[in-house]
């Protein structure tokens, strides 16, 4: 499993005394992710991270294979929720899609226009916090995509359901929806993320606001990153209590560089994430 990654020195670490209060974090916003959200330091050394995470590659193709082919004219047109800096837009807008970035992150939406057809991206971004996206219209674009565990990053899983039914509110009828997780079963694999597994499962019976599969970790001068990983059970029921219909999940081989090989041979236990594709009925 690529995430939660391992730490690396860094000197980005920001004094406790300039965090903001918990109470005046936005909804589903854990504290370690409003820093990540705020430095400049993550966006600039994110292609770094990102050129040593087997997924990457991957997801992209993943991506296009599923995505219903776009219209000549570049009318159809995908959003990335969790764009961060461009990664995916830049793979669809080459596909020939219209596309819509959404990123909380200042820093890693002015790497968006900072790069590659940045000047077409600059009036294709919004910065919102995914668990409010009443700012974008119903029925608005015709597909969706969050990918690289961008939902685990949400705290609460109310705020991710209510993620999702914004999804499926903003998506026209027929539309397809592509997200990615990481799994939470996964662990028993090595000895410390198995230890971590029961350390979410008991702080989830003692700490109200924790959730088994909840992890929160040291990662990249941030010492309290949050994410949130899944079961396989778990995705299924929050696509489908959400407006979706599933269409497949396929399942990642243990390391999310390359699908699962059996995948209907215990997929729950083996798979190091999921790629589901769902549909906007």
């Amino acid at each position: 499993m690529n995430q939660p990654p391992q730490n690396s020195p860094h000197n980005a670490a920001l004094a406790a005394a300039h965090r903001r209060p918990a109470w005046r974090l936005p909804a589903g916003v854990a504290p370690g992710t409003w820093e990540y959200t705020r430095q400049d330091s993550i966006a600039s050394g994110y292609q770094d991270f990102l050129a040593q995470t087997p997924l990457i590659g991957l997801d992209t193709r993943l991506t296009l294979r599923e995505l219903p082919p776009p219209t000549a004219d570049r009318t159809t047109r995908v959003v990335d929720l969790g764009c961060g800096d461009g990664r995916t837009l830049r793979s669809l807008w080459a596909a020939g899609y219209d596309v819509l970035g959404v990123d909380l992150s200042e820093p890693m939406l002015g790497r968006v226009v900072g790069g590659e057809h940045g000047e077409a991206f600059q009036n294709r971004l919004i910065r919102a916090n995914l668990v409010e996206l009443g700012c974008i219209a119903d029925a608005s674009v015709d597909h969706a995509v969050c990918l690289f565990s961008t939902i685990g990053m949400i705290r609460g899983r109310n705020f991710r359901q209510q993620f999702i039914r914004h999804v499926a509110r903003m998506v026209r009828p027929g539309g397809t929806f592509i997200l990615h997780v990481h799994n939470r079963n996964s662990a028993w694999r090595d000895r410390p993320s198995s230890r971590a597994w029961f350390e979410s499962a008991w702080a989830s019976l003692r700490q109200k606001n924790h959730e088994i599969g909840d992890r929160v970790y040291a990662y990249r001068g941030l010492a309290d990153m949050f994410l949130h990983t899944y079961s396989l059970a778990e995705l299924r029921q929050d696509l489908l209590r959400s407006g979706w219909r599933i269409d497949k999940i396929i399942p990642l081989a243990p390391n999310s560089d390359a699908e699962l090989i059996r995948p209907n041979w215990l997929p729950g236990l083996r798979a190091g994430g999921f790629f589901s594709i769902a549909k906007r009925p």
